[in-house]
């Protein structure tokens, strides 16, 4: 023997994760253009799901037999209008009835729980069903195969509904890390 013995491994051998926190101006420009980002796929969900609003709209009118149904797809004015809808969904959806603070997880009371749920369902529901409106022959490709998927329209409606929420969260969080603002 040599005289050397053998390194104690029994313990980690690689150094821990840390959270990679860049600069100022990185961070800046990162969170910069993740909320850009994260704002133009809101807007596209919240088109979706005005459309999905309609296209309920017109199925209870035709289920009490009404004379009108409203145009497919909406005019810019119904937009404006109902563009409200979207905004007070995204502010019950941005509040959720859970939240993970120090490594601990803290849950909400029930009826938090039933309408963040609820609220949830129906916006992943009217974006569907606004994905799932045959856009017509002179749409691009992609989304008339998106209307003809059941799989491609379920999917996209879950990201549309999940993801510029959880993106604008992160590029807040990045944000607060990069100039080390703490919660009170």
């Amino acid at each position: 023997m040599s005289g050397v013995t053998p390194k104690e491994t029994s313990g980690h051998t690689t150094r821990p994760t840390a959270p990679l926190i860049p600069g100022p101006i990185e961070g800046s420009a990162v969170v910069f253009i993740g909320m850009i980002i994260s704002f133009a796929f809101w807007l596209i969900g919240a088109r979706w799901t005005i459309d999905g609003l309609v296209v309920i709209y017109n199925w209870f009118q035709t289920f009490f037999h009404a004379s009108t149904l409203a145009p497919m797809p909406p005019s810019w004015d119904t937009y404006g209008k109902l563009f409200v809808v979207p905004i007070a969904i995204s502010l019950v959806e941005w509040f959720a009835p859970f939240k993970r603070t120090h490594g601990v997880w803290y849950f909400s009371n029930t009826p938090h729980w039933l309408i963040w749920g609820g609220i949830f369902l129906f916006d992943w529901y009217t974006t569907f069903m606004g994905l799932s409106v045959d856009p017509g022959a002179d749409a691009p490709t992609i989304m008339r195969q998106i209307a003809a998927s059941t799989l491609l329209s379920v999917l996209l409606a879950a990201t549309l509904t999940i993801g510029p929420e959880w993106m604008a969260r992160g590029m807040i969080d990045l944000f607060k890390a990069v100039f080390g603002i703490k919660r009170k």
